[in-house]
């Protein structure tokens, strides 16, 4: 019995590794697609958006839609 625990245990955890890796490769949105720039820090006239795609310490900033 504790054999098959142990089996499905290891399948489990490879497959939430699987699923964590794909999420995050599979996120649609970046900063180029939604024609922003990665910056600093922000204009008072742009939006934030975090740093869908930037560089460390980079924030997503956009202008308009």
């Amino acid at each position: 019995m504790s054999c098959q625990r142990m089996v499905t245990l290891v399948l489990l955890v490879f497959l939430l590794l699987n699923i964590v890796e794909d999420e995050a490769a599979s996120f649609p949105f970046s900063c180029p697609t939604l024609s922003g720039v990665c910056r600093k820090l922000c204009l008072p006239t742009e939006m934030f958006f975090g740093p869908l795609g930037c560089g460390k310490g980079f924030l997503c900033c956009v202008s308009h839609f």
